[in-house]
């Protein structure tokens, strides 16, 4: 169960469980983005030689395992998503907005340091540009899912305050957005930019109280962003 500050009392839209119960399923989500699917595309480049779709596969299969472990919380919100999503939507634009302009505002500032964007960011461009279809199946459907049910789902009962809940999350969503690319010490500024948007996210969450609200934005936003590289490509602009 979540705590809802602004009323004092616990809002019962996930299932009631004890703490070590959590901690359990955080740890499980964590495996599930970061394990398991290494080791199903082992298991199965014994027998299929596409890396590619394999690749693809294995992402989908995290999914499936995350959907396995919320899959009573998820149906409870879906639900209050679809009651609620019109009178939630101004809510969603609010957070998201905020999260752009902090995004954009420190991009530039850190551009300006830098001059380069992060290797993450490179490395998505890049696989974009070579595999335009798979890169954005990946960016706007298995990214947005994954990252939202372990990011924000997996750590909102650990963590009752929805202040240190957001901060939390935006501090671990950017942390692994830095780990996906080539480490440097200069490239910690970037938490800024890749946390403000998990920061916004888990806000959203606890306030329209369902985890469907950030996966919609994260879609509509990554599917944005991959669309416009991929125009600017095509055009000659990168």
């Amino acid at each position: 169960m979540l705590y809802n500050n602004n009323r004092g009392e616990y809002m019962k839209y996930t299932e009631e469980r004890k703490p070590i119960i959590n901690i359990l399923f955080f740890a499980l989500s964590m495996a599930c983005l970061f394990i398991m699917p290494s080791v199903f595309y082992t298991i199965m480049r014994m027998f299929f030689e596409d890396s590619l779709t394999l690749q693809f596969l294995s992402e989908l299969f995290a999914i499936v395992l995350l959907f396995l472990i919320y899959y009573k919380d998820l149906i409870k919100e879906f639900k209050i998503y679809i009651k609620n999503f019109k009178k939630n939507i101004p809510i969603m634009l609010k957070y998201y907005i905020l999260g752009i302009l902090i995004m954009i505002v420190s991009n530039l500032f850190i551009s300006m340091i830098i001059g380069e964007v992060s290797s993450n960011e490179s490395a998505v461009r890049e696989n974009l540009f070579a595999f335009p279809v798979y890169t954005m199946l990946s960016i706007m459907i298995v990214a947005p899912l994954s990252e939202e049910l372990v990011f924000r789902k997996s750590i909102s009962p650990l963590i009752k305050n929805k202040w240190i809940y957001a901060v939390v999350c935006g501090l671990l969503f950017g942390g692994a957005h830095l780990l996906a690319g080539e480490f440097e010490l200069i490239n910690l500024l970037y938490l800024i930019p890749y946390g403000s948007l998990g920061f916004v996210f888990a806000l959203m969450n606890r306030e329209t109280k369902t985890t469907f609200s950030s996966i919609t934005m994260h879609c509509i936003h990554n599917t944005f962003t991959g669309l416009l590289l991929l125009i600017t490509y095509s055009l000659g602009v990168l």
